[in-house]
């Protein structure tokens, strides 16, 4: 998927986009969203871990996660730049 098709995807749903930016090393806590996350990373790289399974999500990849899910996220070492969206949970 490139950024213009998720973009679009985004768009479908009615959903605004905006950009998140996490500094290298940057940890959030385990918690959970009352929406479906998505994502689309644009630089560096971030490890999503749920269901006990950590996740690499490297530059030019795009993720969903459905509300309710208890999740970290961990930015990697040059940090990370996303273009996400909150998609009403399901």
């Amino acid at each position: 998927m490139t950024e213009a098709e998720f973009r679009a995807e985004l768009a479908s749903h009615g959903v605004e986009p905006y950009i998140a930016e996490w500094q290298p090393g940057r940890f959030n806590a385990e918690h959970a969203h009352d929406f479906t996350a998505r994502g689309y990373v644009l630089a560096g790289e971030f490890t999503l871990t749920y269901d006990g399974e950590a996740h690499l999500q490297p530059a030019g990849s795009d993720f969903k996660l459905a509300a309710g899910i208890p999740h970290t996220e961990l930015a990697g070492a040059e940090g990370t730049k996303i273009v996400a969206g909150r998609l009403p949970a399901a």
